[in-house]
């Protein structure tokens, strides 16, 4: 007698249904009604599976009657090998679960083509590699150039025109996002001159010109883009020693911090604490064997360059202008120069030429950001929204800096982040390397700027060096640009806010317009419900092949969480060394093993195989195998709207009341915080209100929730609707 499984009373009934064993003779019935593949002239896999299921049952009913029938008779009735074929990767398929999978994610399917030459993209293509050997696209872009330079009067109503029309064949229109944070370190070799440093005793000079203690910070002006910016000129004492060199004739090396900041602030701190645009830059000198002085740290110069070493930060500026605002800074302090010495040691601003930066010169941070309507952000910060899945199936069971926070102190939304390292980046958008965090945040203090752009939140996506595999350099600077502008527009998208300029959803202020521009920018679906489709997919499989060795090591993993080792694994199971690696590569799927460490693939994965795991634990000590495959089968045909899947994936079992009181709901799933259960709460009444299109509030009249965690504390709350908000 099958052992029936525990999980919910949905799905519970289509396990009773597809493990009902069924007489094979009731199969030939069947066969007239079956259909044959017809071979490669196949519309798609969807046509091809229709009659899988009788299919498989022809196949069962001609080798039950093998002893009975001719082998002429036996090649009449037997059922095609094949029950569909992809046409585009033309893979062949035996079962009808298999097949439905990978329809719609064959690799082989063109999902794009290209707008000059017509060529076929697809998913794994990368467009702008097809570009730049795409003749169609270079006489386009040519044509257009032409077209530019040879029409230089066109009225505004034939401009708007002609931007329609190229919206229409070049690259699409995306909304601008704006630069904010930026920092790099910039380095410039300038050993090829026959003095390397002379620009830094050029600074010296400087200083030693200004009476600091009369005047405080030496101050000149710039102005960039006919914007008039203050130039703050000082110097600082570090941790250098002297070089031991005859032309190195300083007993005290300094460091020379340059401030850029807008005209209209008396301070660079001024400018700071409320958040104008600005840069900063710290120059200090670098030769050959540099030596720190006792009790600083030691000193990195792993190329031995002789020139400078330059920190840049700054907020609101294109990150690829900060070297040109530092040389131009340099030039208008070296016009200061001269005022007390007859003879200075003049700086030179060439010695820092943005084409001459030295390619160790690396990034620390980068930021883009849009800012959006308040009220129009519901789908990025809900409980099931874009910030909260990436992090819910992209993040490690308790892997390394993965983090997600969630502050509604000030106000709703106030400061949400989630952060993604390096691998799973490339996960939720191919190609993409760079380590990120994803941002929803309003400004410390919400109601001071009520009524003021500033009151509608930002939405941001900023590079992680702290978690980043290797270095950015900065020649890598056009990758981070579009890395972090490619993340942002999809986030949008998912989001249900436009990747376009829209003034529904956008609000300009005074660094970010609500323009667009158009370039070449990899916008895709959704992909948090195919990780999670995936996901699915892969644990089923999995389960449907595990031993008694492979069930305990995952047990032990959901037991203990986080990370282990392969041999405290073994230790724990009480099997060998070799038998726990062959275990590793048949979960692979689930689990991730990488340098002596296993940890499972997700927290979505180790919320799914607690509700699975004994179940299959008790199948596999019973030797029902039939009963893995009844589980696969109802994963195949599971019912697909939100509501019914929460109630599966929890255990959510409805018990019905004869009464005016809220029906009884019972959830399996064991949390391990009061916290964690409200939030399974809230997300279960988020599905239920998506399907039955009621206010999330109603939840808590229609339902008495209860569930308990791993440590047996129940959660029971009698005023539930209370803590889902008002209906709206």
């Amino acid at each position: 007698m099958l052992r029936e499984p525990t999980f919910g009373p949905v799905r519970q009934q289509r396990w009773k249904r597809l493990v009902t064993v069924t007489d094979p003779d009731d199969f030939f019935s069947q066969l007239d009604e079956a259909e044959l593949v017809t071979g490669d002239d196949a519309d798609s896999i969807q046509s091809s599976v229709e009659q899988t299921e009788s299919a498989e049952h022809q196949e069962s009913a001609t080798t039950a009657s093998e002893s009975v029938t001719s082998t002429k008779s036996r090649r009449r009735t037997v059922s095609p090998r094949y029950v569909a074929r992809c046409r585009f990767c033309r893979c062949k398929f035996k079962q009808h679960r298999i097949a439905v999978r990978h329809e719609g994610r064959c690799d082989a399917e063109p999902v794009s083509q290209c707008q000059y030459c017509g060529k076929s993209h697809t998913r794994t293509d990368d467009p702008e590699i097809h570009l730049k050997t795409c003749e169609a696209y270079e006489r386009a872009e040519t044509r257009l150039e032409d077209e530019d330079d040879s029409d230089a009067t066109v009225t505004d109503e034939t401009s708007e025109a002609a931007n329609s029309e190229d919206d229409g064949h070049f690259s699409r229109q995306f909304i601008d996002t704006q630069p904010h944070e930026f920092k790099a370190y910039l380095k410039w070799d300038c050993s090829d001159r026959e003095n390397p440093l002379r620009s830094y005793f050029g600074l010296r000079s400087l200083q030693g010109e200004h009476d600091f203690e009369k005047h405080g910070q030496l101050r000149t002006s710039i102005d960039i883009e006919g914007e008039e910016l203050n130039v703050e000129f000082g110097f600082d004492e570090c941790g250098i020693a002297p070089r031991d060199s005859p032309n190195f004739e300083l007993d005290e090396v300094r460091e020379y911090p340059i401030r850029v900041y807008p005209s209209a602030y008396s301070s660079w701190d001024d400018a700071r604490s409320e958040a104008r645009k600005r840069a900063y830059f710290l120059i200090s000198p670098r030769w050959p064997d540099i030596e720190s002085k006792e009790g600083y740290s030691t000193l990195s110069n792993p190329y031995d360059i002789e020139g400078y070493d330059v920190e840049v930060t700054g907020s609101y500026w294109d990150f690829e202008q900060y070297p040109h605002i530092l040389q131009q800074a340099l030039s208008a302090l070296a016009d200061r120069q001269g005022f007390r010495y007859s003879n200075p040691t003049l700086l030179h601003p060439e010695d820092f030429a943005p084409d001459q930066i030295h390619r160790s010169s690396n990034i620390i941070d980068g930021e883009l950001h849009v800012r959006v309507k308040d009220g129009k952000t519901g789908r990025v910060i809900s409980f099931d929204g874009t910030l909260h899945r990436i992090s819910h199936l992209l993040s490690g069971d308790q892997e390394g800096y993965t983090k997600t926070v969630r502050d509604d102190r000030e106000c709703p939304g106030h400061y949400y982040t989630t952060t993604i390292d390096s691998r799973r980046a490339g996960q939720l958008i191919a190609d993409h390397e760079l380590a990120k965090e994803f941002k929803h945040y309003h400004l410390r203090n919400p109601d001071a700027v009520e009524g003021t752009a500033l009151e509608n939140p930002k939405i941001c996506v900023s590079f992680q060096n702290s978690i980043h595999d290797g270095t950015l350099y900065w020649d890598d600077l056009d990758q981070l640009v579009k890395e972090l502008d490619e993340a942002l527009l999809n986030v949008l998208e998912w989001s249900n806010i436009p990747a376009q300029p829209d003034d529904e959803f956008y609000v300009a202020d005074d660094y970010f317009d609500v323009s667009g521009s158009r370039r070449w920018r990899k916008l895709l679906p959704d992909q948090l419900p195919r990780i999670e489709s995936k996901q699915d997919d892969q644990l089923v499989a999995t389960m449907n092949q595990m031993n008694s060795t492979d069930a305990e090591l995952v047990d032990t993993l959901l037991t203990d969480g986080g990370k282990t080792s392969p041999k405290e694994l073994a230790e724990s199971i009480g099997v060998h060394l070799d038998t726990i690696y062959r275990a590793l590569k048949r979960l692979s799927p689930l689990v991730d093993h990488t340098y002596g460490e296993v940890q499972l693939g997700s927290k979505y994965i180790a919320q799914e195989l607690t509700g699975y795991i004994d179940t299959v634990t008790g199948s596999i000590q019973s030797g029902l195998e039939n009963a893995l495959d009844g589980l696969t089968r109802a994963e195949s045909y599971a019912d697909d709207d939100p509501w019914s899947r929460w109630l599966d994936r929890y255990g959510g079992k409805i018990s019905r009341t004869d009464d005016a009181d809220p029906d009884e709901l019972d959830v399996g799933f064991k949390p391990s915080t009061i916290e964690e259960a409200r939030r399974i709460l809230r997300e279960g009444a988020l599905k239920w209100s998506q399907v039955t299109d009621e206010p999330i509030r109603n939840f808590g009249f229609e339902f008495a929730p209860a569930i308990t965690t791993v440590d047996g504390e129940h959660y029971a709350p009698k005023h539930f609707a209370d803590a889902l908000g008002t209906p709206g």
